[in-house]
């Protein structure tokens, strides 16, 4: 063996070795890059599901309106209505707390227009849900915001 022939063969080991030592830099950098992503995933992605698992849905917020009764157009017939106003937050039900009267009168006026037979059903019934839900979130005071009411739930309805 020449000098030129030992000088290649070593040439050709320290090329393979640094081949080798790149593919193992390019191995632990990925690896490193795998375990950094999945602890970012598995130890931030569960923290944040943990405290929204642990903080309970909002408690629903209703207003009552005592039952009152209406008479009904068309006849002597009337409504004996009572029911639950669903509203979005706490403000909301003290607006409406606070507008009482002026609820109830919107109501009164509202339901005296309708007729039994129309109330009788139960489209009847869901329709004049929509009609109350619709006329008492219009707002309470000049320039006003409309009241966020969510749902109109009867508590008592009975037309006689």
């Amino acid at each position: 063996m020449t000098h030129s022939d030992s000088f290649s063969s070593r040439r050709r080991q320290q090329g393979a070795a640094r081949t080798l030592l790149l593919i193992g830099v390019v191995v632990l950098v990925a690896v490193l890059a795998a375990g950094a992503g999945g602890y970012f995933y598995f130890m931030k992605g569960h923290s944040g599901s943990a405290q929204a698992a642990e903080q309970p849905p909002p408690k629903p917020t209703f207003v009552k309106v005592d039952p009152m009764t209406v008479n009904l157009s068309g006849d002597s017939r009337v409504l004996y209505i009572g029911l639950s106003l669903a509203v979005a937050n706490q403000a909301t039900a003290d607006t409406l707390t606070a507008h009482m009267p002026e609820v109830r009168n919107r109501m009164l006026i509202t339901l005296s227009d309708q007729s039994a037979d129309a109330l009788t059903s139960a489209s009847g019934k869901r329709e004049i849900a929509k009609t109350l839900r619709e006329t008492l979130r219009k707002p309470y005071e000049k320039d006003g915001k409309p009241v966020a009411i969510k749902n109109v739930l009867f508590t008592d309805f009975i037309v006689q």
